[in-house]
């Protein structure tokens, strides 16, 4: 799970290149249209039962895809036009406490005080990794805009993470994550259909090179490790581990946007171990 955030965080730096060189409309699409196929020739190649869903498991999956792979993968690729790298980060961080909220009122689940220190010591890391490295947080109606639908990205990210508590049996992870990257396929593949039928097509080499990257990393890898380790711990518990999205941005940023890690940011990373390493703990608080 600690992987599959690293690699989401990954894609916001991505998205950052797609946002400034392709629309999220042909974007969006391209990237399931790369990863389904992928999908679905792994589950054939690993033997992966495909069980029948009932309606009501198709509709939380649908709700799924809707939700937090379409509909957050579009919001993020609008809202980093609109706003700057940092200020989105420093919204991630909010991500453990959304899918805390989305766990208690979807899920019925009572957090324990455990988990409630675990969430509290990842969220404030998480914060702590972003506020720092964010120069400013723009107080323009454009910014505050595209701020807001950051807002509405990451809380389609945490009822994507929790939902599928929400399916009454278990299902294969491969085949929960190629059954995702197909619904959300069939949902944006209109978008794409309408991009070509207003205009010419136009990206950047490096928007291209951002999306083939998002396909492969953050949406097959990412995909199937989170549903592995869903499937093992409880909603409230997964939430915790949202916390390393925003961390691993930071780090990634250094490495590839040339941001500085100060002390400051290494507090901050400590305080998301500690909050994991809580949230492992079996004795209660």
């Amino acid at each position: 799970m600690s992987l599959a955030m690293a690699l989401v965080g990954s894609g916001v730096v991505a998205s950052k290149l797609i946002a400034g060189g392709m629309h999220p409309f042909l974007a969006v699409p391209l990237r399931f249209l790369i990863s389904t196929p992928i999908f679905i020739g792994l589950v054939y190649l690993t033997g992966t039962p495909t069980p029948r869903l009932t309606a009501r498991e198709l509709f939380i999956v649908a709700l799924q895809a809707a939700a937090g792979s379409a509909g957050y993968s579009i919001l993020m690729i609008v809202a980093l036009t609109m706003t700057t790298g940092a200020s989105a980060s420093v919204i991630h961080g909010l991500l453990p406490v959304l899918a805390a909220l989305v766990a208690t009122l979807a899920l019925s689940e009572r957090l324990s005080a455990r988990l409630w220190v675990a969430i509290a010591a990842a969220t404030t890391g998480a914060l702590l990794v972003n506020l720092v490295s964010a120069n400013r947080i723009g107080l323009d109606a454009r910014q505050l805009l595209g701020n807001l639908l950051v807002v509405l990205a990451v809380s389609g990210e945490a009822l994507f993470a929790i939902l599928n508590k929400k399916i009454g049996k278990s299902l294969p992870p491969l085949y929960m994550a190629a059954l995702m990257s197909s619904i959300s396929l069939a949902l944006t593949l209109p978008l794409a259909a309408l991009m070509f039928a207003v205009g010419p097509i136009e990206s950047t080499r490096s928007a291209l090179a951002a999306t083939v990257y998002i396909s492969v990393f953050p949406t097959v890898l990412g995909f199937w490790l989170w549903y592995s380790g869903t499937s093992r711990i409880s909603g409230g518990e997964a939430s915790v581990f949202m916390a390393v999205l925003p961390v691993a941005a930071l780090i990634l940023s250094g490495l590839f946007l040339g941001e500085t890690i100060t002390p400051a940011h290494v507090m901050g990373i400590a305080l998301v171990l500690f909050g994991i390493v809580v949230s492992l703990s079996r004795r209660a608080l």
